[in-house]
């Protein structure tokens, strides 16, 4: 519960004068009202810390890594070995391969811990 109280003086000589005075100030005589106000009161904080951690990084499968690379680079000699559309195909089903395990040679791993 907060406290309020208030004092009325006179602006130019400082004196103190009853609340609700409108004449001019007994002790010199000037109009000019400082109105001081003092208010007490309590404030309770309380908050909620969180918290997170993040760790990113690349997982890689050696073996996976090297057999999309092999598979890249030799697709077009395959097909220039094998000519026509024999060649064609054969690059294609290579690609397809190295498609399907590209994304087990190298993942992006994200971790996440939260607290709190």
């Amino acid at each position: 519960m907060a406290k309020t109280t208030n004092k009325v003086e006179c602006l130019h000589c400082g004196a103190v004068l009853r609340d609700g005075n409108t004449s001019p100030c007994p002790e010199c005589g000037k109009n000019g009202r400082r109105i001081l106000v003092d208010v007490a009161g309590e404030i309770d904080v309380a908050g909620h810390v969180t918290w997170e951690k993040r760790r990113e990084f690349y997982e890689r499968r050696p073996l996976a890594l090297v057999s999309v690379i092999a598979l890249t680079v030799g697709a077009p000699f395959l097909g220039l070995v094998l000519v026509g559309w024999a060649g064609v195909i054969a690059g294609l089903m290579l690609g397809a391969v190295a498609y399907w395990i590209g994304p087990l040679a190298i993942t992006k791993v994200r971790e996440i811990e939260r607290g709190g």
